[in-house]
């Protein structure tokens, strides 16, 4: 099954699970897609405040280009639950599909938990120690924040990525 079609059936199925929360659920879910977006975002002003562009910008981003795998459920809730325009992949690019000519499609905060929580050596170099304990206290706290989210629906519903090998 071609990815353009696996993208589509998992946005639809996402879909159809949120439309199916009661009250109660789908307020709890836009409680924990807030904070997550929050602790996301938080987490990418660390990585820029210690200049990662300029690693990234020495090695062209080769940790983004392979990342077709790491969109996931629950990071399609976040932004069921937000409202907010869904980007299109680009599965023609032979990169990442969320990578666009300049910069990654998907904003910081909803960003997949791999692409905001990995940095490659050269930018954990840069943090100093309270920094880096700061960041993957952060990274802890998402992890629980992805964990609540799969635990509002039926087992394994919402686990894993859109797209499969």
């Amino acid at each position: 099954m071609s990815f353009e079609r696996q993208w589509r059936e998992g946005v639809l199925q996402v879909s159809a699970g949120f439309a199916a929360l009661r009250e109660p659920e789908m307020e709890r879910m836009r409680v924990l897609a807030l904070s997550m977006m929050a602790r996301k975002e938080a987490m990418q002003a660390l990585v820029a405040s210690v200049d990662a562009a300029f690693s990234c910008a020495g090695c062209g981003g080769a940790c983004c280009v392979s990342g077709k795998y790491h969109f996931s459920a629950v990071d399609l809730l976040v932004y069921l639950v937000t409202g907010a325009p869904l980007f299109t992949p680009r599965f023609d690019n032979g990169l990442c599909p969320y990578l666009g000519d300049a910069c990654c499609l998907i904003p910081p905060g909803y960003r997949p938990f791999n692409c905001i929580t990995f940095n490659c050596d050269l930018i954990e170099d840069r943090f100093s120690r309270d920094e880096l304990s700061r960041f993957y206290a952060m990274e802890r706290e998402l992890r629980l924040d992805y964990g609540e989210i799969r635990s509002l629906f039926p087992a394994k519903k919402m686990d894993g990525s859109l797209l499969r090998d």
